[in-house]
């Protein structure tokens, strides 16, 4: 009979062995990459890293490397977008994200969801990253109160949510040309988006964004409604009982000018500086397990569709992509009959189905509906055209979006992109705030 010592080292082998080709295995993606373009530490090696190039290295990481981590991190950061008054008030305003009936404010943030998603996973310049930019564009351009630069803030903050995150709690820290690589992503993306002006650097875009919140972070009470809103979305599949502890750790992990800007210092349930450290170090045992003892994927985590529903010649998504209301999911088994989607059914939340466009959507129909069909008709005509004119654009090509004719801040330099549709060289900015906002400093 074997002895137990025999079965204890023969089991310590087996984990030790596990555990080495886990190590062995877990950066072949990044040495791939590294060795395809030579790139090195030294910031020569990838100063003339390409679009392309830097979609590849983004799709790496969203898609395989870190998709539940990288996901979060920009689908978290929307709560920056109630830190603003220029924005909060305009898209609260609007009376589709902010809205007393479910539907109307879930299909609202699950669109956006999904147009994000397009533009991020399907190649820049192709049909349906252009449709999707396209249709974000058409949607802004009805509303003339906002500004470039707000827009410009926006996007500086999707890019900082993913690299501070994943640098804080990812199974390993980023390296310097997958940071350069997430910035050339999104300053490409914000050029398409119509932004004014564009700064060309990693240093120049964040001296200019902290000139932004000095000015324009600041507490409003639409700020509060306006991220009430998307709380209530982002803990929407938590039991009842729940979700005054789901809004609190949320609340936890936010920034403190996004707290202050909110007024929400005295909503928390409890002390964010023992809940943060708490779920921090969750987070982080959680990248340990990743980094240690899972493999890397085999395939890629899919973020958007890549062709449309055969039957119908719409757009379905993923039922994971965002867990509010299941818009645009294609009925299965699983996910109307297992036993998760029984509770669902037993807790009163929806699962896919006709009331839920389950046929799919075409990308430019998404969003906000017109007031009558003839303009949603319009509107739809106005993104194809948008569409056709960013696929044949190069790089650097700046969209023209009816945005506010002046910046809110004053550009430090020409940037990047065309001159096309930027703001003139000469342009007075519009009067800062006389009262600059405190700034509060962010909380690791």
């Amino acid at each position: 009979m074997v002895s137990h010592a025999v079965w204890s080292a023969a089991v310590a082998v087996v984990v030790a062995g596990y555990v080495w080709y886990v190590r062995r295995h877990r950066y072949d993606r990044l040495r791939a990459i590294k060795t395809k373009y030579a790139f090195t530490d030294d910031a020569r090696s990838f100063a003339h890293m390409t679009p392309d190039q830097a979609q590849e290295i983004e799709h790496n990481l969203a898609e395989h490397e870190m998709p539940w981590l990288y996901e979060f991190a920009w689908l978290f950061d929307f709560l920056r977008t109630g830190s603003t008054p220029p924005l909060s008030i305009v898209i609260g305003n609007s009376g589709h994200f902010v809205h007393e009936d479910t539907m109307v404010a879930h299909r609202r943030q699950q669109d956006t969801v999904c147009l994000m998603n397009a533009f991020l996973a399907q190649p820049l310049g192709s049909e349906y990253s252009s449709l999707a930019i396209a249709r974000i564009n058409v949607h802004h351009a009805f509303y003339p109160r906002i500004n470039s630069d707000t827009v410009l803030y926006l996007i500086w903050h999707f890019w900082r949510a993913c690299v501070r995150w994943i640098d804080l709690v990812g199974w390993r820290r980023l390296e310097a040309f997958e940071v350069v690589a997430l910035w050339y992503v999104w300053r490409e993306i914000g050029l398409r988006m119509g932004c004014k002006y564009m700064p060309d650097t990693i240093e120049e875009v964040t001296e200019w964004s902290e000139a932004y919140r000095k000015h324009y972070v600041y507490p409003h009470k639409w700020n509060a409604i306006y991220n009430g809103s998307i709380l209530d979305m982002f803990t929407h599949m938590a039991p009842a009982v729940l979700r005054p502890l789901a809004r609190n750790c949320i609340m936890a992990l936010l920034d403190e000018d996004i707290i202050w800007a909110c007024g929400w210092e005295s909503y928390c349930i409890m002390p964010r500086a023992v809940l943060r450290p708490v779920l921090l170090g969750l987070l982080r045992l959680l990248a340990f397990y990743q980094r240690w003892l899972c493999l890397p994927r085999r395939r890629p985590y899919r973020r958007s569709p890549s062709a449309p529903n055969p039957q119908t010649g719409l757009f379905n998504f993923p039922d994971y992509t965002y867990e509010t209301s299941p818009f645009y999911v294609r009925p299965t088994w699983a996910n109307q009959w297992s036993a998760w989607a029984m509770l669902n059914r037993l807790r009163g939340i929806g699962v896919p189905g006709p009331k839920y466009d389950s046929d799919g959507i075409a990308w430019e129909s998404m969003g906000a509906r017109r007031p009558t069909e003839g303009q949603q008709s319009q509107a739809e005509v106005r993104v194809r055209a948008q569409a056709k004119v960013l696929m044949a654009a190069g790089w650097g090509y700046r969209a023209c979006v009816p945005f506010q004719a002046r910046p809110l801040v004053p550009p430090l330099t020409l940037g990047y992109g065309s001159r096309e549709h930027a703001f003139p060289a000469d342009v007075v900015p519009l009067p800062l705030r006389s009262e600059p906002a405190e700034k509060a400093d962010d909380a690791d």
